[in-house]
C-alpha cells in the first residue's frame, strides 16, 4: 500500500486541507474565547467604559486583586462597542505558559473576530520555532489589513509566568498598529515595557482605586442581587468597610437576602464573614507559597508597615522583597506614600489573615506585637509602641511609656487617646502601679472625672518612687499635689495652698512642670483676689521651659487680670499672645482653652466691641459647659463676665439668667470662693437698683490709668502700696485719685468705688 504512494494522511492517498491556523497549533478550547455572559445585576461602569471608549492607547491595563470587576468591565465595554470594534478574547489558564499552545488560542481568536486576520493568518504554517520570526510578523501585518479596529482581549494575564511568553507580547505591543489594541487584564503588573508605554502616551491604565465601588453604586448593587435597598448611611458605611471592593459588597448582598436586619449586618460585617474568608483564603492565600502565607499572616497585626518593621516583627530578613512581590501582584496591598516605603493592607483582606493567624500560631500573637512595639519604641513613635504593647498585654512596657509621652499627647489636645490607653489596663493594674495611677489621676482630672481623681491619688500619695519621673515631675507627690492645685476641684483656698505647696516641691525655672505650678498660683490668687496675682503670673509667663498649653493658660490669664487693674494695652496683648497659641497648637476647640476664648472677650468688651465679646464668651462658655467637670472656676468667671457685659449693654433678662446660674454653682462649691460671691453681689445690686439707661456717668471719662488707680482703690492696699503695684509715686497716686474722685462726685474711697460699679467702669 505504501509502495502505491497512499500515506497515513488518508485512504485515498489525498492529504485533507488543515483548516486555516490549525496545521501547527491543533484544536482550540472553545471556553477560553468567550468572554463572561452578562448578567442583569451587573453595575454599569458607564464612566469606566467610557474610559476604553475614548482610550487609543495601545495598551489598556486593568490591573486590580481579585474580586474588583475587571473581566466584568471589559466584557461590559465589549458588548457596548461591539459595532465600532472586533473584539478577540482569549482567557489564560497557567497551560499557556507553553508558547505554541498560547499563540494557537491568540490565532483563533483574532481570525474569530476580523475576516481580513482570519484570511492573512491562514497561511500560517511551520513549527514552534517560527513564532518569533513569522507569526508575530504576519498577526501585525494581519492587523494592519483589517478594515475595523481590532481589540485583543487578555484576561488572567497573570497567570503567564513564562518568560518568551512576555517577550512575544512586549514584541507585539511595539509593532502594534495604530487600529489595534491589547488589552490587559491582570492581578499583578506585567512584566511588559509600561514606562515605555506611559511615557509615550500609549498605555491606559485603570486599577483598584477606579473600579472600587461607590455608595450609589453599591447600593444599586445591593439591590440588584438582594432586593434590598440600602439607607445612605448603610450604604456609605458598607463603602467603608469593604474599601469599595465589588466583591465584598456581593458577599454583602448575599447575604443580606432575606435577612431581618440588614443595617445591624452591615455594621458587623468585617474579614471574618466566611463568604469573604471563603474567597479570599481559595483566590489569594492558597495560591501563595508557604513563605508568603506566612508572611502575610504574621505581618497582619500591623496597621501600616514598612519592611524592616516586617523584618522585626515576622522574623525575615527580605522583606522588602516580599513587598515588591506583593504590590507587584496586587495582593490587597496599598502604598501609603508615593515612594512605596510604608504599606496598609486591605482591611477586609487584613481582617481575613488575622483570623488565619489566630487558628494557625495563636500563641504567638503577643510577642508579635511586642516585637512590634520595640520596633517602634526604637523609632521614637510613642502612640504605635503603646498601642503593640497593650495589644500584647505587656502592661509593664505599655506604663512605661504611657508614663513618659501622655503629657505631650494631652498637650496636642488628644486626651481622649491616653484616656483609651488607660481604659485598657483596667482598675486593677492601675492600683497596683503608682505610675499608672498618676497619668490615670491627670487624665481623669482632665476628663473632669472627679470621683477616679480621688481615687488615685491616695494612690500616688501613698507610693514610694526615687526620683524624678518619666514625664519629668520631681515626684509623685508633686504630681499630687499638682493635680489638686490645676483643678480646684477642693476650692479656691485649697487650691492656693496645693499651688504653693507645688512651687515649694518644684522650683527648677528649668522645669515645665515649674511654669504649671507658677501659672496654678496664679490662677488661684487671682480667683481670691489677692496682691500678687500679677507678679506670679508674670513670672509664669516669662519662663521659657513653659509647654504651650502652660503658657496660653497663663497668657489668658493675665490678660483677664490686666483688664481688671486698667491695662488695656497690655491686655490685648497678652490675649492676642494666647488665641495664637491656640491657633498654632490646634487647641481652639479643646476645653481647655476656654479662659483664652474669656480673655479675649473681656478685651473686646473693654473697647465697647459687644458683638464680638458675646461671640467669644458663648463659646467659651459652650467649651467649658461641654466638660464642666474640668474645674468649676472658668465656667463661673465666664459666667460673671457676660453677665456683667449684658448689665452694660441694657440686657437685664440676659444677664440675670447667668447670675442665677453662677449663684447656683457657688451655691455647690467649696468653702472659698467670697471674692467670687463678693462679684456676684455687686452684679445683682446693679441689676436691682435701676436700669442701665439711668445709670450715672462721669461729666469727664477716666483716663485709662485712672481707671487702674480706680480698680485698685476697691481693695485694701494703701496708696503707696498701689503705687508700687503699679510702678508709681505716692505723689502720682494722690493726683489720679482726686482727678477720680472729682470726675465721679465722690469725697471718699468707698463712694467713689461704689460710683465706679454704677457707672460700669468696674467688673
Amino acid at each position: 500500500m505504501l509502495g502505491n504512494g497512499e500515506g497515513p494522511e488518508g485512504a485515498s492517498g489525498a492529504t485533507e486541507p488543515a483548516p486555516p491556523g490549525r496545521a501547527v497549533f491543533g484544536v482550540p478550547l472553545e471556553t477560553k474565547l468567550y468572554p463572561p455572559a452578562l448578567r442583569k445585576e451587573w453595575v454599569e461602569r458607564q464612566e469606566l467604559i467610557g474610559q476604553l471608549s475614548g482610550s487609543t492607547s495601545k495598551l489598556i491595563l486593568v490591573d486590580a486583586p481579585a474580586g474588583f470587576g475587571k473581566t466584568t468591565l471589559v466584557a461590559q465595554w465589549r458588548a457596548r462597542a461591539a459595532r465600532e470594534r472586533r473584539f478577540a478574547w482569549v482567557s489564560l489558564d497557567r497551560d499557556d505558559n507553553d508558547p505554541v499552545r498560547l499563540w494557537r488560542h491568540v490565532v483563533e481568536a483574532l481570525q474569530r473576530a476580523s475576516p481580513e486576520v482570519r484570511s492573512a493568518l491562514g497561511q500560517v504554517r511551520g513549527t514552534p520555532d517560527d513564532l518569533d520570526r513569522t507569526l508575530l510578523p504576519l498577526i501585525v501585518n494581519a492587523l494592519a489589513a483589517a478594515k475595523a479596529p481590532v481589540v485583543l482581549v487578555l484576561d488572567d494575564y497573570h497567570l503567564l509566568k513564562e518568560r518568551a511568553c512576555h517577550q512575544q507580547f512586549e514584541f507585539l505591543l511595539l509593532h502594534l498598529p495604530r487600529r489595534a489594541q491589547l488589552v490587559v487584564i491582570t492581578r499583578a503588573d506585567p512584566p511588559l515595557p509600561l514606562a515605555r508605554l506611559r511615557a509615550s502616551g500609549d498605555l491606559t491604565e485603570i486599577r483598584a482605586r477606579e473600579l472600587g465601588f461607590t455608595p450609589a453604586q453599591a447600593t444599586s448593587f445591593v439591590h440588584a442581587v438582594a432586593g434590598v435597598r440600602l439607607s445612605r448611611t448603610d450604604a456609605a458605611d458598607l463603602v467603608e468597610r469593604t474599601e469599595g471592593w465589588p466583591a465584598g459588597i456581593y458577599m454583602v448582598a448575599l447575604s443580606l437576602r432575606d435577612h431581618p436586619a440588614p443595617h445591624e449586618f452591615i455594621r458587623g460585617f468585617t474579614g471574618s464573614n466566611r463568604f469573604v474568608v471563603d474567597f479570599l483564603t481559595e483566590e489569594v492565600l492558597s495560591r501563595q507559597p508557604h513563605h508568603i502565607r506566612q508572611f502575610l499572616t504574621r505581618t497582619s497585626i500591623l496597621g501600616r508597615f514598612t519592611a524592616p518593621l516586617c523584618d522585626a516583627v515576622a522574623g525575615t530578613a527580605n522583606a522588602a522583597k516580599v513587598l515588591d512581590l506583593l504590590e507587584r501582584e496586587n495582593l490587597f496591598l496599598v502604598p501609603l506614600d508615593d515612594d512605596r516605603q510604608w504599606y496598609r493592607y486591605h482591611q477586609l483582606f487584613r481582617q481575613m489573615l488575622r483570623s488565619q493567624l489566630a487558628r494557625s500560631e495563636p500563641d504567638l500573637v503577643p510577642e508579635l506585637h511586642r516585637r512590634a512595639s520595640a520596633w517602634y519604641r526604637d523609632q521614637g513613635s510613642a502612640e504605635e509602641a503603646i498601642r503593640h504593647a497593650l495589644a500584647a498585654d505587656d502592661a509593664r512596657s505599655a506604663v512605661d511609656l504611657i508614663a513618659r509621652y501622655w503629657y505631650e499627647f494631652v498637650f496636642a489636645g488628644r486626651t481622649t487617646t491616653v484616656r483609651r490607653w488607660i481604659q485598657s489596663l483596667r482598675d486593677d493594674r492601675i492600683r497596683g502601679d503608682p505610675l499608672a495611677a498618676h497619668v490615670a489621676a491627670w487624665i481623669a482630672a482632665l476628663w473632669g472625672d472627679q470621683e477616679s481623681v480621688r481615687r488615685w491619688l491616695p494612690v500616688i500619695e501613698a507610693a514610694q518612687h526615687d526620683g524624678r519621673l518619666p514625664d519629668g515631675m520631681r515626684s509623685l507627690q508633686f504630681s499630687a499635689a499638682l493635680v489638686r492645685a490645676s483643678f480646684g476641684f477642693d476650692g479656691i483656698a485649697a487650691m492656693r495652698e496645693w499651688s504653693t505647696r507645688a512651687v515649694e516641691l518644684d522650683s527648677d525655672p528649668a522645669s515645665p512642670w515649674h511654669s504649671l505650678a507658677l501659672g496654678s498660683l496664679g490662677w488661684s490668687l487671682y480667683l481670691s483676689g489677692e496682691r500678687g496675682a500679677a507678679a506670679v503670673l508674670g513670672q509664669a509667663v516669662m519662663n521659657q521651659a513653659s509647654i504651650p498649653l502652660v503658657r496660653m493658660l497663663t497668657l489668658a490669664t493675665s490678660a483677664l487680670l490686666a483688664t481688671d487693674e486698667g491695662r488695656h494695652a497690655q491686655a490685648g496683648e497678652f490675649a492676642s499672645a494666647a488665641r495664637a497659641i491656640a491657633d498654632r497648637s490646634n487647641l481652639g476647640d479643646a476645653p481647655q482653652a476656654s479662659p483664652v476664648w474669656t480673655a479675649v472677650a473681656t478685651v473686646h468688651a473693654s473697647e465697647r466691641r459687644y458683638e464680638q465679646a458675646r461671640t467669644e464668651f458663648e463659646k467659651a462658655l459652650d467649651l467649658r459647659r461641654r466638660w464642666f467637670g474640668i474645674s468649676p472656676w472658668e465656667n463661673l468667671d465666664t459666667l460673671l463676665r457676660l453677665a456683667q457685659m449684658l448689665i452694660d449693654t441694657g440686657n437685664r433678662t440676659e444677664a440675670a439668667a447667668l447670675m442665677a446660674e453662677a449663684g447656683e454653682l457657688l451655691t455647690s462649691l467649696p468653702d472659698g470662693a467670697q471674692a467670687q460671691q463678693a462679684r456676684l453681689d455687686r452684679l445683682e445690686r446693679r441689676l436691682a437698683e435701676r436700669p442701665v439707661a439711668a445709670r450715672p456717668t462721669t461729666a469727664q471719662p477716666l483716663t485709662e490709668r485712672e481707671e487702674a488707680v480706680l480698680r485698685m482703690l476697691r481693695g485694701a492696699l494703701s496708696l503707696r502700696e498701689i503705687g508700687q503695684e503699679l510702678f508709681l509715686s505716692a505723689n502720682t497716686i494722690k493726683t489720679h485719685t482726686r482727678a477720680i474722685y472729682r470726675k465721679l462726685g465722690a469725697t471718699t474711697r468707698a463712694e467713689a468705688v461704689e460710683r465706679g460699679y454704677e457707672a460700669g467702669l468696674l467688673p
